[in-house]
C-alpha cells in the first residue's frame, strides 16, 4: 500500500508540472508606424484628454497608457518642415475601458464572465497660419474591443492590453494616413 501511495504521489508530482508559459512582450517601435512631414514651423502637441479614475476606466492602472504610447508616436513621427504654420495636435480621447459580460456562446466548460476591454482615440489635427488663421483641419477617431477571460495571469492581461493599444496605435496611424493626405493636401510633404 505505500509502495501504491508513493508511486502515486510521484505520478501526481509529475502530471501537475507543468511548463511555465514565458509570454514575449509586444514591442513597440514607432518606425514601424506611418510617419508625416506636415508644411509647418512648429508643431503643438495639447493633451486635452485626462484621465479617468472611475469604473469602467482603467488607465490608470496601467504602467504604459494609451496617452503615453500615442504622445510618444505623435512626437517621434510627426515631423514639421518650413518657415511658417502652426501644427497644433489635440488628443482629445485615450481611454481604455474595462467590462464585465457575459460570453453566450461559452461551452459547457468554458468561463461564462469574460472581460471586454474597449479602446477609443480621438485627435484633432489644425493647421494655422502665423495670423492664427484655420487653413487644414482633421478629427482622427479609432476604437477597438479584444476580450480576455476572467481568469488568467497579470502577464497575460498587460499582453492582451498592450496588443490592443498597439493594434490601435496602427489603426490611427492608418487613418491618419487616409484623412491627412485627403485634408492636408497642399501641406504634406
Amino acid at each position: 500500500i505505500m509502495r501504491r501511495l508513493g508511486l502515486g504521489l510521484i505520478l501526481f508530482f509529475f502530471i501537475s508540472c507543468q511548463p511555465i508559459e514565458v509570454l514575449e512582450p509586444v514591442v513597440f517601435d514607432n518606425n514601424q508606424l506611418n510617419s508625416f512631414t506636415v508644411s509647418a514651423n512648429d508643431i503643438k502637441i495639447n493633451q486635452v484628454y485626462e484621465i479617468k479614475f472611475t469604473e469602467p476606466y482603467i488607465d490608470h492602472s496601467l504602467k504604459n497608457t494609451p496617452v503615453k504610447r500615442l504622445n510618444a508616436w505623435l512626437s517621434e513621427n510627426i515631423n514639421t518642415s518650413g518657415l511658417e504654420n502652426v501644427l497644433e495636435i489635440n488628443i482629445l480621447d485615450a481611454s481604455i475601458k474595462k467590462n464585465d459580460l457575459v460570453n453566450a456562446t461559452a461551452k459547457k466548460f468554458e468561463e461564462k464572465n469574460i472581460y471586454n476591454y474597449e479602446l477609443f482615440f480621438l485627435v484633432e489635427f489644425n493647421l494655422y497660419t502665423e495670423m492664427n488663421h484655420l487653413i487644414a483641419s482633421t478629427v482622427v477617431e479609432t476604437n477597438r474591443t479584444t476580450t480576455s477571460g476572467q481568469f488568467i495571469s497579470i502577464s497575460q492581461k498587460e499582453r492582451i492590453i498592450d496588443e490592443l493599444i498597439l493594434e490601435s496605435l496602427i489603426d490611427l496611424s492608418n487613418e491618419t494616413s487616409r484623412l491627412l493626405n485627403i485634408y492636408f493636401t497642399d501641406y504634406i510633404l
